[in-house]
Formats: structure tokens, C-alpha cells, sequence
């Protein structure tokens, strides 16, 4: 998959694109909720984003630019330095493998976070929640979307040769 650009970026709507947006300014995303107490609360972290847009099919976490559309580069300092430190640690706590990279505007820099696709049949739980993304949320999978994400690796009778 080729990078995106920040002119495609600006230009993408949160609930039609799969993409989540954060400005991040100071670098300060949490990483996994941190010091956090409310289960709401610690979910708005990278693994809670990164683990809903995995369920819901892929999509990209934007740190560096503004939430509102248009969406205007603003900058972060996060993760700088260590992306690969960023994706190895993601992997290891999710069993994800994102795609990380930086793209730059005016010498701003943007941090994408490029989520694929879970696989058929298989749900990515944070804190042994799964998650997906409700409008502005991150909220508790629904029931009905969880298990029609499980009956994907039931076989399709439709798709056999009849006898």
C-alpha cells in the first residue's frame, strides 16, 4: 500500500473515511491510557484507536493535524525518533502491524499510523474490550456486530457444489 499524502488527508471526513484524526501537539497521545481510571477515559489512547479501526476494516490514526474539517496540519513531537520502537510495541501488545510514517508540511510534521484489516473471523480486544468507534467514541463493540465478525470463518454453504 503506498503512502497517503497530507493533500488527501486534508480532505478526508472522519465518518466516511476511517480515519481519526488527533492534534497531539506536546507529543502527548498516551500510548495504552496510562495512568487513566475510568475505562471511557483509557480507551482514547493509540491502542484503543488502533484496535477499533483494525475491527472496523483498517484506517489511518493522524497525529499532528486538527480534527475539524478542513483538517490543518498543527504539528507533533510524538514518537519522534522512535517510530519503529512505536510499531514493534504495538505489535507486541496487540498482535497488530501497523504501518508508521511521518509526513511533513512547512517543516510540521504529521504522524500516520496506517491500521490494516483484521483478518475474517478474528476480533482485536483492548483491555479485553472490543472496541469500535461510535461517532467521536470509542465504545464496546456491539453484540451483533461482534458476532457476525465471528460467523465470518463459519463456512459458506452457498458457495459448495451441489450433489
Amino acid at each position: 500500500m503506498s503512502m497517503i499524502t497530507i493533500d488527501i488527508l486534508k480532505k478526508l471526513k472522519e465518518s466516511e473515511d476511517k480515519v481519526e484524526f488527533k492534534k497531539g501537539e506536546g507529543g502527548n497521545i498516551s500510548y495504552d491510557g496510562g495512568s487513566k481510571s475510568k475505562p471511557n477515559d483509557r480507551r482514547r489512547c493509540i491502542l484503543g484507536y488502533i484496535t477499533a479501526l483494525c475491527n472496523e476494516g483498517g484506517g489511518y490514526l493522524v497525529i499532528g493535524m486538527s480534527d475539524n474539517y478542513p483538517h490543518e496540519v498543527v504539528g507533533t513531537q510524538q514518537n519522534l525518533g522512535s517510530i519503529g520502537e512505536l510499531e514493534s510495541k504495538i505489535y507486541t501488545d496487540t498482535g497488530i502491524r501497523p504501518s508508521i510514517y511521518e509526513l511533513y508540511e512547512n517543516s510540521k510534521r504529521v504522524l500516520v499510523i496506517e491500521v490494516p484489516c483484521r483478518p475474517a473471523g478474528k476480533v482485536f480486544k483492548f483491555e479485553d474490550v472490543a472496541l469500535m468507534r461510535v461517532g467521536e467514541e470509542l465504545k464496546p463493540m456491539s453484540d451483533e456486530f461482534y458476532l457476525k465478525i465471528i460467523q465470518e470463518q463459519e463456512p459458506d454453504f452457498s458457495q459448495q457444489i451441489c450433489e
